[in-house]
């Protein structure tokens, strides 16, 4: 891992960091320098617990320390698509009062890419398969279920969709309201209120085919 990791806790940041930065005058509230596993399961709850907008984890070895912080969470894997029509209109779902793209656990022995489109043929009903076009990014957040802390990893992958058929069902049982298409130009009010990860992934598309 060539590059900082952002993991997101309800939009606020905690940044996987090298060493390479002198921390020495750094606000220790912001920064901590990795000790051992117990103390950074101890700053990680402090911080899920706090109003700090950001946190900084510093370690010599990225990979190292993000295998340490996995370790502090029950890890799971997924994949969802940024899903498009020929038009450029986007497919975009509301999933608890906010907008989301699809996205969900993968099942074991699946890939990544056969997991993001199953996700989005079932999130939102779509009767045919829509097609991966590109690798888009990689996002972290984190959400408490059943009492576990819950790290998630979601592939995100750009995808077209050229079926006649473009009606849409959302998934109710999955929290799902509503299911649509909507234009580069309507994502303003989407981008308001969504998830900071989810705006990651729809600017990530917009650089290049904005």
């Amino acid at each position: 891992m060539d590059n900082d990791i952002k993991i997101y806790m309800n939009d606020r940041a905690v940044v996987l960091t090298e060493e390479r930065i002198n921390t020495s005058s750094i606000d220790n509230e912001q920064f901590y320098v990795f000790e051992n596993k117990k103390a950074l399961a101890k700053r990680l709850d402090r911080f899920s617990e706090s109003d700090e907008k950001c946190l900084h984890i510093v370690h010599h070895n990225l990979d190292d320390l993000f295998e340490y912080v996995t370790e502090c969470f029950k890890y799971i894997e997924a994949a969802g698509g940024l899903v498009t029509l020929p038009d450029r209109r986007i497919l975009l779902i509301k999933r608890l009062g906010k907008w989301d793209l699809p996205k969900g656990k993968a099942k074991k022995g699946e890939s990544l890419h056969e997991t993001a489109i199953r996700e989005v043929m079932e999130k939102c009903g779509l009767e045919s398969s829509p097609k991966i076009t590109a690798a888009l990014l990689h996002t972290y957040h984190t959400y408490r279920r059943d009492g576990a802390h819950v790290l998630k990893h979601t592939a995100w992958f750009a995808m077209r969709f050229d079926g006649e058929d473009h009606t849409l069902y959302p998934q109710f049982d999955e929290d799902i309201t509503e299911a649509v298409w909507l234009s580069v130009n309507q994502l303003n009010r989407v981008m308001q209120n969504t998830y900071e990860s989810i705006r990651l992934v729809l600017n990530e598309w917009l650089m290049v085919n904005g």
